[in-house]
């Protein structure tokens, strides 16, 4: 890892803009959510990976049916000390600008939080020795009651923008939001099937309390879609299993999707869905939770080059 992390530097053509567009691209699983994650354009984000390509003389990324399959045997050797790279400019930068974090923190995060957003927690103690964090991992609605009951200091939940209209359960009285990254959803099937020969639509979903749950339902009550529930797990690789397996037909984002998934869209007939949004929130009163958020909203959006 060593050798390799030297000669990228010593590479001076290559920019950390264009590893950041790599890794946003591998970790969110195509071009479309990587734009969301780097806050460019699909266009640009392709130009800075071919870029990239052409500087090292290889193709990184295999493409089948227009989404990212995963990577080459190049792009395996050289994807790790690109995630080192941007990972290691992070940390000296939080070393720099902030203090040494010492405290208790009660922090939840959602069931499917990826493990390369668990590492950036793992990150933010290695920077901190006295910092002790206790994570709880729950669905996205029963983190939001926890906070507000105030069993929770700090939260990472998913929403998307119609969850602030929600009614009551969503009041954020004495809490404070941080947008970390916002992704689209998307329909996703084992094949192509037309929303209109769908007499009723078998949704592939979390549990109740999930937002991308909510957000198939209201779409489809708003296209007066009938549909029933034909797979539920809590599992994220079960529900990804499952629509593999042609149980039925799942909402999730771009960067959950496999490469056997075909992606439903507009050409089908299938409605637009909401983005979703990765939001941290915390307690007004503190100067650690405060400081805190800062340096997690720090690492996550460096981290995927927000």
């Amino acid at each position: 890892m060593a050798s390799e992390l030297a000669q990228l530097i010593d590479n001076r053509r290559i920019t950390l803009e264009q590893l950041r567009t790599l890794v946003s691209i591998v970790e969110v699983g195509g071009f479309q959510g990587a734009s969301y994650q780097v806050h460019r354009t699909q266009s640009a984000v392709t130009q800075s990976l071919k870029k990239l390509e052409e500087i090292l003389g290889c193709r990184l990324l295999e493409r089948k049916q227009g989404h990212v399959a995963g990577l080459t045997p190049e792009g395996e050797r050289f994807f790790p000390a690109a995630r080192e790279i941007l990972a290691r400019v992070s940390e000296a930068q939080a070393n720099v600008q902030k203090p040494e974090l010492s405290g208790r923190i009660a922090l939840g995060v959602p069931d499917d939080f990826r493990i390369t957003d668990l590492r950036t927690i793992s990150r933010c103690l290695d920077l901190n020795s006295r910092l002790r964090i206790q994570v709880t991992s729950a669905l996205s609605a029963e983190l939001s009651k926890l906070i507000r009951r105030g069993n929770l200091d700090m939260a990472i939940l998913k929403e998307t923008e119609s969850d602030e209209l929600a009614g009551p359960e969503y009041n954020r009285k004495w809490l404070v939001d941080q947008l970390l990254r916002a992704e689209p959803l998307l329909w996703v099937y084992n094949r192509r099937v037309a929303f209109n020969d769908l007499t009723e639509l078998p949704l592939v979903a979390f549990p109740d309390g999930c937002a991308y749950r909510r957000a198939a339902l209201a779409t489809l009550e708003r296209r007066a879609k009938s549909s029933f529930f034909a797979y539920t797990s809590a599992s994220y690789e079960n529900i990804r299993s499952a629509v593999s397996a042609g149980l039925g037909i799942s909402v999730l984002p771009s960067g959950a999707t496999t490469p056997d998934h075909f992606i439903l869209t507009a050409r089908e007939g299938f409605p637009k869905l909401p983005n979703v949004r990765l939001m941290l929130l915390y307690r007004s009163r503190g100067t650690l939770l405060s400081q805190l958020a800062e340096v997690l909203r720090r690492l996550v959006t460096q981290h995927t080059g927000g």
